[in-house]
C-alpha cells in the first residue's frame, strides 16, 4: 500500500503528478484503491516485484478478495481443525448407523 490518508468512508485520498497519475504521499504511482503500481498497472510491492498482476485486478483496481478478507493470514491448523469438527458434527457416526439399524430392527 501507499502512503496516504483515509477519508472517512476508508476511501485512500490521493494527489495526481504532472501527468495526472495517482500518487501517494510520498510521490509514488499508486491505483484508485491506493496500492502502488508499475508503470503497466501491475501491484507492486515497495520493492518493485509485481504482487499482483493488472489482469487479475477487479474492475475497481481491487485485489482479489481472498487477500482482503484476513482468510489467509488466519491460523490455518486452528481453522482446519474447526472446520473437521463441524463435518464430524454434521455426519452421523458408525455408532449412530449401528444404533439406527438396531432400531429399525426392532420395530419390524
Amino acid at each position: 500500500m501507499g502512503d496516504f490518508e483515509m477519508d472517512p468512508l476508508g476511501v485512500p485520498i490521493l494527489d495526481r503528478d504532472a501527468q495526472g497519475n495517482l500518487i501517494d504521499n510520498k510521490g509514488r504511482r499508486v491505483n484508485s484503491k491506493g496500492y502502488l503500481i508499475d508503470s503497466d498497472g501491475n501491484v507492486i510491492v515497495k520493492d518493485g516485484y509485481v504482487m499482483f498482476p493488472k489482469k487479475i485486478l477487479d474492475n475497481e483496481d481491487d485485489i482479489p478478495k481472498v487477500f482482503r478478507t484476513g482468510l489467509l493470514k488466519s491460523d490455518t491448523a486452528s481453522s482446519l481443525s474447526r472446520l473437521m469438527s463441524e463435518i464430524e458434527r454434521n455426519q452421523p457416526s458408525e455408532f449412530d448407523a449401528e444404533e439406527r439399524r438396531i432400531q429399525e430392527e426392532i420395530e419390524n
